[in-house]
C-alpha cells in the first residue's frame, strides 16, 4: 500500500486503549495492511508492528514477533524501537522464559544501540536527540556505567543540546529563543542532577535568559516574555522598576499572571510606593482571570482586611472556588492544600461562618492529604480528639 499513515493511527490508537476497549479487528486489518510495507524495509511500519505484538492486552500479543520487528526497526535507526527492546527485555519476560544474565545482556545490548542511534542524530544537529541522551544518561544510565559518571556524560549532552539550540536561535527563531530562556532561567527539561552541575559552574545563565526573554518580548511583543523578564529583574532592588514596567506591559497584553505580579509589586513596594488598596485591585484582576495564586492573595486580603474592609464571605468563596477544582492536584497541589486549610481554619475560628469543628476537621484532613503542614499540626489539636478514628 502506498500510504500507511492511517493504518499507523489505527494501531497507535489500539495500543493506547485498555483491555476490552480497543477494536481488535480494525487493528488486525491495519497490521495486515502495513506488514508488506514493513517487509520492504520501512522502519516506521516495522516499529508499529513491534508495538502491536508487544502490547499485552489482546490475543495476538507475541513477544517473539515483537522482538523480530523491533530489531528490524532498530537496525534501521529507529530509536523508539531500540528503547522498546530495552523495556521489553527488562520488564516483559518472565524469569522462567529467559535466564537473568542473558536478559541483562540483551538489555545492555539494546541500551547501547539506543544510545548509538541518538548519538548519530545529535551529531547531525537534532536537538531532541541531544536532549534525549542527556535524560537517558541522567535517569536511565546503562548498567556498565556508574550513575555518577552517567550524570557527567549527561552534562556533556546538555552542552550539545544548548549548542544546537543556540545555533537555531542565532538565526532569529523566536520559539527557540524562548525555549533557551526557559532552560537557562527555570531549568525547563533539565534533570535535577544536571542542573546541580550547571549551577556549580556559576555561569551566566540568568543573564543569558534575560537577554533572550528581552529579544522575544520586544521582537514578538510577547506577554509571557515580558512577564518572565520581569521575574528576572525582580531578583534585585536595582531591577524593581524595570520589573514593574515589564509586568505592566504583560498585563496590558492580557497575561493573567502579570496582574498578580503587578499586585505583588504594589503590595511590597517594589519599584513603586507601597499601596495595599491598589495591590488588592490588581489581585482582583488576576483572580477574575482565573490565576490561582492571585485568588489566594485576594482571599488573604479579604480575610485580613488588607487594602480594604474585611470580607470573610468573599474570602470563603475564593477558597471554596479553589478547593473545588480537582484539576489542580498536579500543578497546584500546594495551593489546593492552602485553600483547604484556610476553609478549615475559618470553620474552626468562626470567621464569617458558624464555628463547626467537624467541618474544620474534615477540611484539615483534606489539606493534610495535599501536604499542608499547618493542617497536619491542626489535626493534632485537642479540639479534634473526638473526631479521630
Amino acid at each position: 500500500m502506498n500510504n500507511p499513515t492511517e493504518q499507523y493511527k489505527v494501531i497507535q490508537q489500539f495500543t493506547r486503549q485498555y483491555a476490552g476497549e480497543g477494536n481488535l479487528e480494525q487493528a488486525r486489518a491495519a497490521v495486515s495492511a502495513i506488514t508488506p510495507v514493513a517487509k520492504k524495509g520501512n522502519a516506521k511500519a516495522q516499529y508499529m508492528l513491534g508495538k502491536y505484538y508487544s502490547w499485552g492486552f489482546h490475543d495476538d500479543c507475541d513477544n517473539k514477533k515483537a522482538i523480530y520487528w523491533f530489531e528490524k526497526a532498530a537496525d534501521k535507526g529507529n530509536e523508539k524501537a531500540a528503547e522498546a527492546l530495552v523495556n521489553l527485555y527488562r520488564y516483559d519476560f518472565p524469569d522462567d522464559e529467559i535466564e537473568a544474565q542473558a536478559k541483562k545482556a540483551f538489555v545492555l545490548k539494546w541500551h547501547k544501540r539506543w544510545i548509538a542511534i541518538l548519538e548519530e542524530k545529535a551529531t547531525k544537529g537534532i536537538a531532541a536527540a541531544a536532549q534525549a541522551l542527556m535524560n537517558l544518561y541522567a535517569n536511565d544510565c546503562p548498567d556498565d556505567i556508574e550513575p555518577e559518571e552517567g550524570v557527567e556524560i549527561a552534562r556533556k549532552w546538555y552542552d550539545r543540546w544548548i549548542e544546537i539550540l543556540k545555533a537555531k536561535a542565532d538565526k532569529g527563531d523566536m520559539a527557540t529563543k524562548k525555549k533557551l530562556a526557559d532552560i537557562f532561567y527555570y531549568g525547563t527539561g533539565v534533570p535535577d542532577e544536571v542542573l546541580e552541575l550547571i549551577e556549580d559552574d556559576d555561569d551566566t545563565s540568568e543573564d543569558d535568559a534575560a537577554t533572550l526573554y528581552s529579544e522575544v518580548a520586544v521582537g514578538e511583543n510577547d506577554a509571557e516574555g515580558w512577564c518572565n523578564l520581569g521575574q528576572i529583574y525582580s531578583q534585585s532592588e536595582e531591577g524593581w522598576q524595570k520589573s514593574l514596567d515589564c509586568y505592566m506591559k504583560a498585563a496590558a497584553l492580557g497575561y493573567n499572571e502579570a496582574y498578580r505580579c503587578v499586585g505583588g509589586a504594589y503590595f511590597e513596594g517594589r519599584g513603586v510606593e507601597k499601596d495595599l488598596a491598589t495591590a488588592r485591585e490588581w489581585y482582583r484582576k488576576g483572580a477574575d482571570a482565573g490565576d490561582i495564586l492571585a485568588q489566594l492573595m485576594l482571599a488573604d486580603c479579604y480575610k485580613r482586611g488588607l487594602g480594604g474592609e474585611k470580607d470573610y464571605t468573599g474570602a470563603m468563596e475564593l477558597y471554596r472556588q479553589i478547593a473545588s477544582r480537582s484539576d489542580l492536584r498536579r500543578k497546584y497541589v500546594h495551593e489546593l492544600g492552602t485553600a483547604q486549610y484556610e476553609i478549615g481554619n475559618m470553620f474552626m475560628k468562626g470567621l464569617g461562618v458558624e464555628t463547626d469543628l467537624q467541618q474544620a476537621y474534615a477540611w484539615f484532613r483534606l489539606a493534610a492529604g495535599n501536604g499542608n503542614l499547618a493542617a497536619e499540626n491542626a489535626l493534632n489539636s485537642k479540639k479534634f480528639r473526638d473526631f479521630r478514628i
